[in-house]
């Protein structure tokens, strides 16, 4: 490694301090500690083992020390340091005369004062998140019904035949466009009411007079009717709009039975049973009981709109014993409800019936046979 000797720069003098003189009466040097006493022969100076440089000082600057926490949230102390003091090591002399008087011995050590640092000292965790909000909980909201259960009921109990009519085949147009909507439907007052649109009892209600029996059958022969007679043909007494709305009831029901039967199998992987469908019965009871062809034909249409292998033994019976009818127009449904049985395998699952035609029927009991 090369040297660079020191050489004087004429430029650049560095003027010696001045060595103050002490006046105290011990003097500590770390390499040679000794005691000055007045009267003392003093030291010989040792001469320095290094030569002074004639280069001027540079300082540089210190990196400055950066203090990290040792973990998160967590407060980090600076322990204070503590001033380093060094004892002195006091060599007594003799006197060089008995008479002179020996120096007293020193007491105290002169220190420097030293910057102790003060500690640093942060926020505990709990006081530096105090402005901190803690996250709020909400509740769950509950969610709205999409359908209006009270208002469908107020509707199908209306004694006006054709608001029932009306919210019958709204039901019927929800379950065909929105299923999943319409499983809010599936509630036992709305079954109840179509029930009782079905169980009502119409005898007593006003039928369709000799007039009107004899303009209908001149319409149906195509003969020369006045305006009136038109007329009278086509009104609608309340006796058969009271049949028309069973027919749409059991229709209704129906479509219901089917959408909750296909909710259950996908919930439980279960068949609910014939006879604990919703309004099952009541079907079943208007084939065999009701006068009227035209409630018994709905009821096997509706029957038959709900077929699937699980029922097929039960449908196959009633639509064997209504195809023995009096009507012909019940012995036809029935054979065509049978013919449609029939195609369904006992390991496949049913197919779905065709759409159910919700469009009044104005055919009067005579002009249907």
């Amino acid at each position: 490694m090369m040297q660079i000797p020191n050489l004087p720069n004429p430029y650049m003098q560095v003027a010696q301090p001045q060595q103050p003189q002490s006046y105290n009466a011990v003097k500590i040097d770390v390499h040679n500690p000794s005691v000055i006493a007045p009267g003392a022969a003093q030291p010989a100076q040792q001469t320095s083992q290094y030569a002074q440089p004639t280069m001027p000082y540079y300082t540089y600057q210190t990196a400055p020390i950066y203090q990290y926490p040792q973990a998160a949230n967590q407060p980090y102390y600076m322990p204070p340091q503590q001033p380093i003091v060094i004892p002195p090591q006091v060599t007594e002399q003799q006197p060089s005369t008995p008479a002179a008087p020996q120096a007293p011995a020193a007491t105290e050590v002169a220190q420097a004062p030293v910057n102790v640092p003060q500690p640093v000292v942060t926020q505990p965790a709990t006081e530096q998140h105090k402005d901190v909000k803690a996250p709020q909980i909400e509740s769950p909201v509950p969610l709205e019904p999409q359908v209006d259960l009270n208002a469908f009921i107020s509707k199908l109990a209306n004694p006006d035949y054709e608001i029932q009519a009306s919210a019958m085949e709204e039901i019927a147009n929800m379950v065909k466009d929105n299923p999943q909507k319409a499983t809010e439907l599936l509630d036992v007052k709305v079954m109840d009411t179509l029930n009782n649109i079905i169980n009502a009892d119409s005898s007593k209600l006003a039928g369709p007079t000799q007039e009107q029996i004899a303009a209908r059958e001149k319409l149906m022969k195509n003969e020369q009717m006045t305006d009136a007679e038109k007329t009278l043909a086509s009104t609608i007494t309340p006796m058969e709009q009271a049949e028309r709305n069973k027919s749409y009831a059991m229709f209704t029901t129906a479509i219901l039975q089917k959408l909750y039967s296909d909710e259950v199998a996908k919930l439980t992987n279960t068949t609910v049973p014939l006879t604990e469908l919703p309004g099952a019965v009541s079907i079943v009871e208007q084939l065999k009981n009701n006068p009227n062809p035209m409630v018994r034909t709905s009821a096997i249409e509706a029957l038959s709109y709900i077929q699937q292998p699980a029922y097929k033994a039960d449908l196959n019976t009633l639509f064997t014993i209504a195809k023995n009818d009096q009507d012909k127009g019940v012995q036809e449904a029935a054979t065509a409800a049978l013919n449609k049985l029939n195609q369904i395998q006992e390991e496949q699952p049913a197919a779905d019936a065709k759409q159910v035609n919700m469009t009044p029927n104005t055919q009067t009991p005579a002009q249907a046979a």
